[in-house]
C-alpha cells in the first residue's frame, strides 16, 4: 500500500483505492480545508453556484436579522477588537476618509466631462467639470444604464 503526505497537515496517509488522486487525509480539520478549497474554486469558476450561494446567504440573513447584534452583545471583546482594527486602518489611510456631508452639491444626475483648458499629460489626475443635468432623478436604481444617461443628457 502506497502512502503520501496530506496537503493540509503534512502527515503521511494511505489514500483510499476508490479515490486515486486523494491528497487530503481523513482528519476532520483536513477535510474542512479540502471543502473550503473546493468551495473557493467553485465560487470562482461557476456563476450559477455563486448566485445560489449569495441567495442562500441572503435568505439566512433575513431569517436571522439579529445574529450579529446578539453575537457582539455576547462577545464584547470581538467588538473592541473590530473597532481597534478599524481605527488602525483609518490611520493607515492618512486621513483620506470620504465623508458624505463635505459636499454641498444637491443630489441629482450630473454630467462629468474633461475640461478642455487643462491637458492630462501627467496621467495622474484629470480636471473635470461637473454640470447638473437634472435635480430629481426619477429612476435612481437605473442611473448607471447607458440608455438613461444618454436620454437624460439630451433633455436636461
Amino acid at each position: 500500500m502506497m502512502t503520501q503526505r496530506c496537503a493540509c497537515c503534512g502527515k503521511p496517509f494511505a489514500p483510499r483505492p476508490q479515490v486515486p488522486n486523494q491528497v487530503f487525509c481523513s482528519a476532520p480539520d483536513c477535510q474542512r480545508a479540502r471543502k473550503r478549497q473546493w468551495q473557493r474554486a467553485k465560487l470562482q469558476s461557476d456563476p450559477d453556484y455563486r448566485i445560489n450561494q449569495r441567495a442562500a446567504q441572503q435568505a439566512w440573513s433575513q431569517r436571522n436579522p439579529d445574529y450579529w447584534r446578539d453575537y457582539r452583545a455576547i462577545r464584547p471583546e470581538y467588538e473592541h477588537r473590530n473597532r481597534a482594527q478599524q481605527r488602525s486602518r483609518d490611520q493607515d489611510r492618512n486621513g483620506d476618509l470620504a465623508k458624505m456631508d463635505v459636499c454641498d452639491l444637491p443630489s441629482g444626475l450630473y454630467r462629468i466631462t474633461r475640461h478642455p483648458a487643462f491637458s492630462s499629460e501627467n496621467g495622474d489626475s484629470l480636471i473635470v467639470e461637473i454640470t447638473l443635468v437634472r435635480v430629481t432623478c426619477p429612476r435612481k436604481m437605473d442611473v448607471s444604464r447607458e440608455d438613461l444617461i444618454e436620454a437624460s443628457s439630451r433633455c436636461p
